[in-house]
């Protein structure tokens, strides 16, 4: 006590006795003030400390440059050894983790980097803390701590020690740890509130950075979408300038097959025939034998470069997608099937087809695969022929064109829509394999799916599909 207050004091007093009496009386008022006036001033300094920590939560900084701050701010207030952040390693079963942050004092050693394993704390402890357990130790040696506990404790010198849960939303991410290395220590409950309510903030901490981890990924992967998008146009565009290419070059070609490959079988052919009008009498028969057959594979020839052709324009052709009624088309197919022979041919065409899709080269479609079925049905007395469509699981419409004539082994299935490419002799039934290839053409300039089922002497299915249509 002030000795210049105690001397205003004593003349007061009646005697020495009650001077001594009132002076214990004020010593313990003025003891028990300066207790409250440094309480005071602890909870003043708790305060500036926890707006500090709020105050960078709210700036841009990352969550290392926040814990290492808090961690000085701390170990400064409360006047600690050591104040760290330990955080368990993922999928460790919190057995297993080391501090990423940490302020000591100079004459202990760092915990920084240090691998720490203790197979209890997982299934004996973790659960608590999870729940918010707090754990105030004033000495490792006098408090019930297990053996292991405290050889992890005593190899950081740990004397005694104060430990908050860090809780990512309600996971345990880690722990809030206050050391006392120099000797043993009873806390208070203000540090102990204090400490808490410092690792509530932590945690918020804890959130913002693992929302800004995940919005930096979601930013790199839309980054990386949009130069996978920009990669795709550029091969887009380089695409379609390499069709364009392609397209001239097929129209050259093309060209090139209409005029200048027609001039010569022209000539070979019309030779020909001039040499069979003309010269008969001065050939003989194998000479004669042999004219005919000129003539008759340069007619071959010129038929293959008309279907070469319209394979060609069937793939370059604009298309002009409209409304179409597939019935009508059959059915008019049909009916100039029938009235080029009297075989006894019965066509069953469902009513009300209709799709979406080119008119012209829908009609080519259904021109060939009706064709094919009244060409292979030809060597049966009576035939049937069949038109219709129905629904996959998926509610996808497949049109298809069935027969009951030759049809085909299955095993060869993949070579009938190659160009050029035949099943049966040309002795069997004529044509040059591009029928088929056509069809198949126009389904995929449709977007649709072309395939085909039989058996020998039991009959062919085609069919197909036109842009996915579903049912509605």
């Amino acid at each position: 006590m002030n000795p210049e207050i105690l001397a205003k004091l004593l003349p007061l007093c009646r005697d020495e006795a009650a001077f001594e009496q009132m002076k214990q009386i004020l010593a313990g008022s003025f003891q028990h003030y300066e207790q409250s006036i440094t309480k005071a001033n602890f909870l003043v300094e708790q305060q500036k400390a926890l707006f500090r920590v709020i105050t960078r939560l709210r700036e841009p900084l990352d969550l290392e440059t926040i814990f290492q701050a808090t961690a000085t701010e701390v170990r400064q207030l409360l006047k600690a050894d050591r104040v760290g952040m330990f955080r368990f390693y993922p999928n460790s079963g919190w057995d297993d983790g080391e501090f990423v942050s940490e302020d000591v004092d100079p004459a202990f050693g760092s915990a920084m980097a240090q691998k720490i394993h203790d197979h209890c704390f997982g299934e004996q402890f973790a659960a608590h803390y999870q729940k918010g357990r707090i754990q105030a130790v004033a000495d490792i040696y006098d408090y019930g701590l297990s053996d292991c506990h405290i050889q992890i404790l005593s190899q950081f010198q740990v004397r005694a020690n104060l430990i908050v849960p860090l809780l990512l939303g309600q996971n345990l991410w880690g722990l809030l740890c206050i050391h006392q290395c120099s000797a043993p220590r009873n806390w208070h409950s203000t540090e102990i509130e204090f400490v808490s309510q410092i690792a509530n903030h932590l945690g918020v901490a804890l959130q913002h950075a693992e929302l800004l981890a995940e919005l930096r990924v979601e930013i790199m992967e839309r980054q990386q979408a949009e130069q996978r998008v920009q990669d795709l146009n550029q091969g887009l565009r380089q695409a379609i300038i390499d069709l364009e290419l392609v397209n001239k070059e097929l129209e050259a070609f093309s060209y090139s097959v209409s005029h200048d490959l027609r001039a010569p079988l022209r000539s070979i052919d019309g030779f020909s025939l001039a040499l069979l009008e003309d010269c008969l009498d001065q050939l003989d028969a194998t000479g004669q034998d042999y004219l005919r057959r000129i003539r008759s594979a340069t007619q071959r020839m010129g038929q293959l470069i008309d279907d070469l052709l319209t394979l060609s324009r069937v793939t370059r052709s604009d298309m002009h997608f409209k409304p179409v009624n597939l019935s009508m088309l059959a059915s008019r197919i049909c009916n100039n099937l029938q009235h080029q022979s009297e075989r006894q041919v019965e066509f069953v065409i469902q009513p009300n087809l209709s799709a979406q899709g080119d008119n012209n080269l829908l009609q080519v479609l259904l021109e060939n695969l009706l064709n094919n079925a009244w060409k292979f049905t030809s060597k049966h007395p009576q035939a049937r022929i069949e038109f219709g469509a129905i629904y996959e699981q998926d509610g996808t419409k497949v049109y298809f064109v069935r027969d009951d004539g030759v049809g085909f082994d299955m095993t060869y299935s993949d070579k009938l829509f190659g160009p050029f490419q035949r099943l049966h002799g040309m002795h069997e039934f004529p044509g040059n394999g591009v029928g088929l290839a056509t069809v198949q053409r126009i389904v995929h300039r449709h977007s649709g799916r072309v395939w085909a089922e039989g058996d020998v002497e039991q009959g062919a299915t085609f069919y197909f599909t036109l842009a996915q249509e579903a049912e509605t």
